[in-house]
């Protein structure tokens, strides 16, 4: 098993953590919708408590994730046409950013309504804000339009590994998905 990436393919480390984030990530939205319409409630607590937690693994997941590529550079892009080279730069840049904002969000924006975070009930997270409703409803705000944002990002990312794998019959998801061959001709 290789660890690193290769200049044809993603290494075990960087495919697991790229795996774990997305699988981690879709349970946080599906989660984020749900607990959002709970009347208040210990259950609505308690969602919202694994919620976070999960929320603030995802931060360091992306921290390590960015420190990763550092060390071991992604595979080149194969050829293509400039502004598809700009599509994927973009949208893996904003996905990086946005998995490092969120939780950031979340974690001031429950901090203002008075709700301090224990990551899986055990570390307390300082509280750097204090109680003030207003800000932590503009920060919840912040917190749910780049959920949406991100998930317009992730189906566009989706789509263009698909497309890759279908219609250009190129590598790009192959090297990210071990044991898949792209089509023959």
């Amino acid at each position: 098993m290789v660890l690193r990436n290769t200049p044809t393919s993603y290494g075990a480390t960087a495919r697991t953590l790229h795996w774990a984030t997305a699988l981690l990530v879709a349970g946080l939205m599906s989660v984020g919708l749900y607990m959002t319409r709970l009347e208040f409630s210990d259950w609505k607590v308690r969602v919202y408590s694994w919620h976070e937690s999960v929320g603030v693994l995802v931060f360091a997941l992306t921290i390590l994730r960015l420190g990763w590529r550092l060390y071991s550079p992604p595979p080149p892009l194969p050829p293509a046409p400039w502004i598809e080279h700009l599509a994927a730069r973009a949208s893996h840049g904003f996905l990086y950013a946005a998995l490092f904002v969120q939780p950031i969000l979340g974690w001031l924006g429950s901090n203002a309504f008075g709700f301090p975070i224990v990551w899986f009930g055990i570390v307390p997270l300082p509280d750097p804000i204090g109680k003030d409703e207003a800000i932590g409803r503009a920060l919840l705000s912040a917190h749910s339009w780049l959920a949406y944002a991100m998930l317009a990002v992730l189906a566009v990312h989706a789509a263009a590994a698909l497309y890759h794998h279908f219609v250009r019959k190129d590598r790009i998801l192959a090297r990210m998905l071990p044991g898949l061959r792209p089509p023959r001709d």
